[in-house]
């Protein structure tokens, strides 16, 4: 068992497997559990993604890659089920993923597929590793802008899987410091490993290749900032959208918005689409909904800046796509993202969330294009010591060692 690769379980309850792949979501699935999956299957660890089947004429199992296979669990209705709506279905997605295997590790993500999946490990006398990806506000504290009430079982669901993992896997150190001080984890059994970036999608512009237009009546060399992740007041577009009209109108550039609504936030495209016909920049704002990643690079290389202004990111992912793709970026000062980004030397970390504040940084980048391409550069040699087959490789070792100690 030590010698050879274990058999993994990568389980992740709450995805949607048939959602279109996008940003900050590949397949519904979260982009750092679907890159560690293909990254440890191409290092010969076998893995099984499991999840939640959501559309009932999804087959049972699925080869996604050699050495990783989709497979399917029913619990609930065969259809997409919001986050929120997914605490009940704890118990039968627990009873279908001891029907499967059998696996060497079982390795978690977000704490509803810790909860389920912690006595399925224990009763086959096997490792449990959990990632959580995002940690609940303890009770009491209140909640951040733009979050919602935890489900009731979450806090609780959370420090459950602390207590009891034989592993945790942080992306940030940041995000470990959160589930040691939030949810009771043992320092000793807390490790981070943070994300990889995939080189050859998310890379600089190259000789010869076009930048897309938005819109006939643009300027050729009209520059764009981008904005990339799922359309929720956590992540905060609406601040990106501010900010752009406090640019003065003769530099602005247009602002390109690359994501979905989330299902538990349905009505805030609406709420997008009137502030931006209240600011007047319905000329200045582009929608262009989910993408797949190739065309999400392609948007990304091509852009001024990526603008990354979440209430919170446990690492910032896209920040460092941004990285790799040469693209400076501006994000706020929290969480993953200070170590994402090396603040003045591939992107700006703002201290503050006024949007008179993001505007001027964002016109001073405008009016510097020298600054603005030696963050590029150097935001490009940053990135290259982030790597997947690294990630896989730190996993493998964590899973070897667990299995190792049974």
């Amino acid at each position: 068992m030590v010698n050879s690769a274990p058999r993994l379980g990568f389980v992740s309850m709450h995805t949607s497997p048939t959602a279109a792949p996008g940003t900050g979501d590949a397949g519904g699935m979260n982009v750092v559990e679907l890159h560690q999956a293909r990254a440890l299957a191409a290092a010969g660890v076998p893995v099984d993604l499991i999840t939640r089947r959501s559309d009932p004429d999804q087959p049972d199992a699925q080869e996604l890659a050699p050495g990783l296979v989709l497979r399917l669990v029913d619990a609930g209705p065969a259809e997409v089920v919001a986050k929120s709506g997914q605490e009940d279905l704890i118990g039968e997605f627990s009873a279908g993923l001891a029907g499967l295997g059998p696996y060497d590790v079982l390795h978690s993500h977000h704490w509803l597929s810790g909860v389920a999946a912690l006595p399925v490990a224990r009763a086959a006398g096997i490792p449990h590793v959990q990632s959580y990806h995002s940690v609940a506000a303890l009770p009491g504290e209140g909640l951040a802008e733009g979050e919602r009430p935890e489900s009731p079982g979450r806090v609780a669901g959370e420090a459950l899987v602390a207590r009891e993992s034989d592993q945790i896997v942080a992306i940030s150190q940041a995000e470990a410091e959160t589930v040691i001080q939030r949810c009771g984890a043992d320092p000793g059994r807390v490790e981070v490993v943070r994300p990889g970036v995939d080189h050859h999608v998310f890379r600089p512009i190259r000789s010869g290749e076009s930048p897309p237009r938005w819109s006939t009546t643009d300027a050729a060399d009209r520059p764009y900032l981008l904005f990339a992740a799922r359309l929720q007041p956590l992540k905060a577009p609406d601040l990106a959208i501010r900010a752009l009209a406090g640019v003065p109108a003769s530099i602005r550039p247009r602002l390109v918005i690359a994501g979905e609504v989330s299902d538990d936030f349905s009505t805030y495209r609406g709420e997008l689409d009137n502030l931006v016909t209240e600011l007047g920049l319905e000329a200045d704002v582009t929608f262009r909904g989910s993408v797949p990643p190739t065309q999400l690079a392609e948007w990304m290389r091509w852009s001024y800046a990526v603008l990354v202004p979440s209430y919170s990111e446990t690492f910032g992912l896209v920040a460092l796509e941004a990285e790799a793709s040469g693209v400076p970026v501006l994000a706020w000062r929290t969480g993953g993202l200070v170590e994402a980004i090396a603040d003045d030397r591939t992107g700006i970390l703002l201290d503050g969330r006024s949007p008179d504040e993001w505007a001027g940084a964002i016109s001073a980048l405008l009016a510097d294009r020298g600054r603005r391409d030696l963050l590029g550069r150097q935001a490009v040699e940053y990135s290259s010591r982030f790597d997947w087959l690294q990630v896989a490789q730190r996993l493998a070792s964590i899973y070897h060692r667990l299995a190792a100690e049974r």
